[in-house]
This record gives C-alpha cells, structure tokens and sequence, in this order.
C-alpha cells in the first residue's frame, strides 16, 4: 500500500515536472495569440473596453507562471509568505477575470435577462468572496531540508476550488440554457451555432478541468497532490476564456449573413439601427442581407460594437 504521507511521495520534483509541461502550454498559446491584442494597438482591430479584462487575464495567468516557476526554481531562503501571497493574488484575478469574460458572454446570450444576469453576478461575486478568504487563509514558509517554499494546510484551500467548480458548473449550464434558447428559436442560428462549437467546449474543458483538483483537495493525500491540479486548471480555465472572446470578437469583424421573411425597402436600414444579434428575426424566405466588417463599423457609430458592449451599455429589459 502506498503511503502518500512519506516524504518520498510528496517529493516536490513530481510536482515541479507536472508544473513545467503546464507553462509551455500556456507561453505557447500567449504568443500565438499576441497579435489579437496588437492589432487593437495598431488600430486594425476595434478598440472595446472589454479588452482590458481580456488582456488582465493573460497578463495574470502569465504572471502566476513566473512567479511559480521561480519560486520552484530558487535554492536560496526567502519570504515564501510575501512570495505565496503575490503568486495567489495574480493567481485567482486572473480566475476571476476569466469568469467575468463568462458572465459578460451570459448576459449577452441571454440578452440583458434581469433573471439570469442576477444569478450570474451572485455566482461570480460568491466565488470572489471565497476566493479572498482563501488569499488570506493561506501560509507558506521555507524549508531548509528541500530548500524550497512549502505551503502549509494546503486543504484550507478546499473552499475556493468546490465553491470555483460549483461556480463554473452553474455558468456552464445557464450558458447551455441560453444557447439551446437560441438555436432552437432561430434567433440569430449562426451566431449562436458559432457559440455552441467554440464557447461551449471551451467551457466544458476549462469545468472539467477543475474536476481532478477539486477530488484530491476533498481526499486530502498530501501538500503535493493537493496542488498538483490547481495551476493547470487555472491554466485551462484562461485559456478556455480568452478563446471564447476571440472567437465571436474576430466573428463580429467578418461577414455576417441575417435572413428576413419580409425585406425593409431600404438597403441601408441595418446601418441605421442598433442590431441586436439576440433580437428575434422572423424566419427565413430566400432574401439575404449580407453585413461586412465595414457595414458593422457603420452601425455601430451610435452604439456599442458587440454583445459584450450591448450586455454592459445598452441593457435591455429581459
């Protein structure tokens, strides 16, 4: 029988390994995205405020890696509780931030619902709350016999990742809900198909992921196991976020196609409304609309440019 109380076992060379695969994932996916946040710098891309969440995400996840990597890394003392207390603050905003890219894209499926959006905003300040209990919770100090920083009653910890996964579950399905809402509706089936191929997996991946932290935090082996899972998961969880935005903001700037049963005379009248993508559209006889990035810009001069814009500034009753 093994012993996963023995030193041998919680050896944190495992853990360092396991940890290292994880960073190159993340580098990786980081700079083969950089450009998206370069071509808003260089004007190619539209400017949404949104992006700054988009970006501390990326920045925060990218941070905690650092900081892990060298805290794993060192040989010589230093103030592991200073060290831990930056690695969780940059750790959970960029879990945080990740989430309220989730919420935002809730609340735009579901079209500004004063329902849904409530119950949205309870889950991610819940999940907040605990997150800064656990911030505080937390000690690490020095160990000289593996010269390394070791954390301390790592099942403290238990609270922040049932309560993330609980969170992530229920966002998952009012995400599901809304979708199965809209595609079943016919409102706006390609923007809604689009979401079910990418958000959603994306979603599925990152709740998921959070599975194995969330079962050995509960049976509580060693410190090691109990942190084995938790970076990768955060991983995952920013990068199943980040994709999500990209995927519709790099929708909204290509060419969209919007069906209607009874065609306005006008040809410019898209341009001279607010479309909603989430507004209902009559069914479909054989006339088509076509919407280019250029027209998009257009419409959009006397309001927000995506749904993530119109789920924030322009909210409409549910």
């Amino acid at each position: 029988m093994i012993h996963f109380r023995d030193a041998a076992v919680q050896d944190l060379s495992v853990l360092k390994k396991f940890w290292n695969a994880t960073y190159g994932l993340f580098i990786w996916e980081y700079l083969t995205t950089l450009y998206f946040e370069l071509d808003v710098i260089r004007g190619r891309r539209p400017y949404r405020w949104t992006i700054w969440i988009y970006s501390l995400t990326r920045a925060s996840t990218l941070m905690t890696i650092i900081l892990n990597f060298v805290t794993l890394d060192i040989t010589t003392p230093i103030n592991c509780q200073v060290w831990i207390t930056f690695e969780l603050i940059f750790g959970y905003m960029s879990l945080v931030a990740a989430s309220l890219l989730i919420v935002f894209r809730i609340i735009a499926i579901w079209n500004n619902n004063k329902l849904v959006m409530g119950i949205a905003i309870i889950v991610w300040v819940t999940n907040v709350s605990v997150i800064i209990l656990g911030i505080v919770r937390l000690r690490s100090v020095w160990d000289y016999t593996l010269r390394d920083c070791i954390v301390l009653n790592t099942e403290k910890n238990k609270p922040n990742i049932i309560v993330t996964l609980i969170a992530d579950i229920v966002l998952l399905l009012v995400v599901l809900i809304g979708l199965f809402r809209l595609l079943h509706s016919g409102d706006s089936f390609a923007l809604g198909w689009l979401l079910w191929k990418q958000g959603v997996i994306w979603l599925l991946i990152a709740t998921v992921a959070e599975v194995p932290p969330t079962v050995l935090i509960i049976l509580n082996l060693n410190g090691s196991l109990n942190l084995m899972f938790q970076l990768p998961s955060l991983i995952t969880m920013s990068i199943a976020a980040t994709r999500m935005y990209r995927t519709l903001a790099e929708f909204a700037n290509e060419s969209t196609h919007i069906t209607f049963e009874n065609p306005p005379k006008s040809d410019n009248i898209l341009s001279r409304t607010n479309w909603n993508p989430f507004v209902s559209i009559p069914p479909t006889t054989q006339t088509i609309i076509s919407v280019d990035a250029q027209l998009s810009g257009e419409m959009h001069e006397s309001g927000p440019e995506t749904d993530l814009e119109r789920a924030t500034e322009n909210p409409v009753p549910g």
